[in-house]
Parts: C-alpha cells; sequence; structure tokens
C-alpha cells in the first residue's frame, strides 16, 4: 500500500480500463506459485500490447513513432523484449472484502491477487479440499479493477462497490455481471482508499483514506469526479492509517478501524480538496490500533464520540468492521492475531471484548473482512493469508470450527500474499530477494 500521485492513480486506472489488454486469462495460469526456468507466461504485455497502451500499434515504439525490427534492440545492447527466467505469482484469488445481501442470498468477495469481484450463493462452502465453484466473476481490463480493497453491497439498487487502494477509485458493478465487463460507474477517489460503507437510511457512501487519514462522504450513486460532500479529517479525530469502516443506521453513527500509524504528506494537502486551512505540522508517531466511533452527519476535524483502545482489547492491525445491530455489537477482523473480536456497540475505552474467535480449528488465518447474514444466523471471515473464507454460527466464540469453508484454491495451496509489491533487493549473503510488500 504504497503512496503514489492521485494523478498517477488516475493514469493508471485509465491505462487499465481502457487501453490495456493482458497477454494471460485466468484459465490460462499454471497451477504452481513458482515458473520453470523456461516459463510458460509472461506477466507483462507483450510489445505489439505495450506499443498500444502507449499509443502505438504494432510495429510503433512507445512513443507511437514508427520503427523497424532492427532498432529493436540494437545488437550492442542485451535484453530488448524478452520473457522473465521465472515469475513469482500467485495464479488463485486472494480473498480481501466480503458482503452478504441476506434476502438476495448472495456473498460477494473482492480478490486483490488477480483483480477481480467473485460472487457466491450464501449457502455456499462445505468441508470439501476443493476449489468452491463461483457464480459469478468480474474480471478483465474493461472493469477498472487495481489493487482492490475493501467492498459493500447496495441490495436496494443491486449494486456491488469495491475500492481501489491504489488509484482508480471506486468501481460499481450490478449483481449479475460477469466476465470482462464494464462497470456501472466508477468514482474517482483520494489515492489509498480502503473500504467503503453504503448508508441507505442516509442515502450516502463513506470512503476510507489511509494516505489523508480520515474519512470522505459522498452521495449514494456519484460517479467520477464528483467531490465529496464533506469529510472527517484532523488532529482532533484520532483517525490515523483508517481501514474498516460501517455505518450504523439505528444509532446514525459512523465505526472505523484504525490501525494508529501517524503521517502526514503535507505536499499531498493542497490538492487533496479535504482541508482548506492548513494546520500546525505534526510529526509522525504510532498510537495504539483503535475502533473510532462519528456521529454519521459529522465533518471536519471532529472529535469521535468514543474511541476503543488499549492493551485489553487485543486490537492488532484491525481491518474490516460490521455493526451486528440486531446483536448490539462491533465485529473486528483482527489480522494481526489472527482472531474476530466482538465488542459491545456502546463499549468505550480499554475494554475487553464481550468474545473472540481464535484458535486452531477455527482456520482463521489473516482475517481482512467480517460480515454477517442476518436470514442464516451466520457470520463470514476473509483469509487474506490463506485461499479461504469461513463460516461460523453468528454467535461463535474461542477455538470454534467453522461450519463450511469456501477455497479458492486447493486445500493446502500457499497464498503468497505478495499482492502490492513496490521493490525488490537482492541479498547476496542468503541468495534470496528481498521484496517489501
Amino acid at each position: 500500500m504504497r503512496t503514489r500521485l492521485l494523478l498517477m492513480g488516475v493514469a493508471a486506472a485509465w491505462l487499465l480500463a481502457d487501453r490495456w489488454e493482458p497477454p494471460i486469462t485466468a484459465d490460462s495460469l499454471p497451477l504452481a506459485l513458482v515458473g520453470s526456468r523456461e516459463p510458460t507466461i509472461c506477466l507483462m504485455p507483450n510489445r505489439n500490447e505495450y506499443a498500444q497502451v502507449r499509443g502505438g500499434g504494432a510495429g510503433h515504439d512507445i512513443g507511437g513513432e514508427p520503427r523497424t525490427t532492427g532498432e529493436w534492440a540494437p545488437a550492442d545492447v542485451h535484453g530488448g523484449d524478452v520473457m522473465p527466467a521465472r515469475t513469482v505469482f500467485d495464479p488463485y484469488p486472494t480473498f480481501d472484502g466480503v458482503a452478504v445481501d441476506s434476502e438476495a442470498g448472495r456473498t460477494f468477495f473482492t480478490d486483490s491477487s488477480l483483480s477481480s469481484v467473485l460472487s457466491y450463493p450464501a449457502t455456499a462452502g462445505a468441508n470439501s479440499r476443493e476449489t468452491t465453484e463461483h457464480e459469478t466473476r468480474v474480471m478483465g481490463p474493461d472493469t477498472g479493477i487495481g489493487f482492490v480493497a475493501g467492498m459493500d453491497v447496495d441490495p436496494q439498487r443491486r449494486e456491488v462497490y469495491a475500492v481501489n487502494n491504489d488509484g482508480g477509485g471506486v468501481v460499481v458493478f450490478g449483481y449479475d455481471q460477469t466476465g470482462p465487463v464494464r462497470p456501472v460507474r466508477q468514482l474517482e477517489t483520494p489515492h489509498q482508499s480502503w473500504d467503503v460503507s453504503i448508508s441507505a437510511r442516509r442515502n450516502e457512501v463513506a470512503i476510507s483514506v489511509q494516505q489523508l487519514s480520515g474519512i470522505v462522504i459522498y452521495r449514494r450513486g456519484a460517479s467520477d469526479m464528483q467531490p465529496p460532500l464533506r469529510s472527517i479529517r484532523g488532529y482532533s479525530t484520532g483517525l490515523a492509517d483508517p481501514h474498516g469502516l460501517d455505518f450504523d443506521d439505528s444509532r446514525n453513527e459512523l465505526v472505523v478501524a484504525n490501525h494508529g500509524n501517524w503521517t502526514e504528506l503535507r505536499p499531498y494537502s493542497p490538492y487533496d480538496r479535504l482541508s482548506h486551512e492548513p494546520q500546525s505540522y505534526q510529526p509522525g508517531r504510532f498510537e495504539p490500533p483503535s475502533i473510532k466511533v462519528f456521529d454519521a452527519s459529522a465533518g471536519g476535524d471532529v472529535r469521535p464520540l468514543r474511541s476503543i483502545a488499549g492493551a485489553r482489547t487485543g486490537l492488532n492491525w484491525p481491518m474490516g468492521v460490521e455493526v451486528d445491530a440486531s446483536r448490539d455489537e462491533i465485529i473486528v477482523a483482527n489480522y494481526g492475531d489472527s482472531s474476530v473480536r466482538v465488542f459491545r456497540r456502546s463499549a468505550s475505552g480499554d475494554v475487553e471484548p464481550v468474545r473472540m474467535i481464535k484458535g486452531d480449528r477455527t482456520q482463521i488465518v489473516g482475517p481482512v473482512d467480517v460480515t454477517v447474514d442476518p436470514t442464516r444466523d451466520e457470520l463470514w471471515v476473509a483469509n487474506y493469508a490463506d485461499h479461504s473464507a469461513v463460516v461460523f454460527d453468528r454467535d461463535a466464540s474461542g477455538n470454534a470450527t467453522p461450519k463450511r469453508i469456501v477455497r479458492n484454491a486447493p486445500e493446502g495451496t500457499p497464498a503468497l500474499a505478495f499482492t502490492n509489491a513496490s521493490a525488490a533487493a537482492y541479498d547476496s549473503k542468503r541468495d534470496a530477494l528481498i521484496v517489501p510488500n
């Protein structure tokens, strides 16, 4: 989740959505993470495709000018348009966000590994070791899906919202769209947005933004470059690297999972449209992970109504959150210790969760999101560090065994969890590649 200029993100999304066609498809990927020295796939476009991306056609260079074969590459230059010696790549989806439309009987996932959105019946999953068959899958260059993160569904309009974390904004699809389709609409949001929540009561959409340590709220149905209605951002908010969020319509509140890593990129502030007057600079710092609760109508540099934070909470990289209004609970996917923690909806301060799902029998591995299916009294957990999602009884606790498992790869397939690499270095002493993710 690295920082890049918003304009670069917009440009990348444009290239992805409108011009680039990948040289491989999901069905043609090999079932191995490490290719051989005689690779069968290449993760980069071939030279004709690359030329088309940059404005030329076959037989043109990256600027669109004609070229001859002799000019590519010169005889005295090694390299050119060559295949890699081998690749490190996960050919299976990596579940990130999860959302259930209980009445429609559909469960949706974002996939940050292969840039797709999948759906399954709400009853999907079993104890099988084999892959679970999906119902729909939106995937391909026209979708506008990039490094996708959180998601939500709008049951009234039968729409799925998916958030691109590294630029490209929010893409919205109809429930039954599948294949290499264009989104119903696309909303450009600040760079490094992570999660989305829809409030039918308020007719609004809230988006968490890591880089700006804030929340932006849009009109439901907003598209393109429409500005937010308001934002929650500033030193008083206590927001620092926010991730999951959820509207609590019954109490008119907004619940936010907060990592606590504070940094301020002051050069960006004049362009983010969220700050009107700069505040005095504060240096970077680490604060305890927390759950912040705001009034849903809040805007500006406001204090939260309450905050859950402290050693007794056990919060450690809290990711997705879900408000279970009928149970009066806040449910948190706690990535740092592979647990799901449940707090009272009115909890505040350094409090213990009312219950927790954790242990080897749970098969929770690096959870990134949670959602409740009230019709079937079930709790869904999306695993980022494993090729699976696990389904529990709604009131499960302790080292519980899941009712069902939805697998996006055969059991035992290693999950690369390697979806946003931005650099690489070679360790000559250990003969190893070091890649920050």
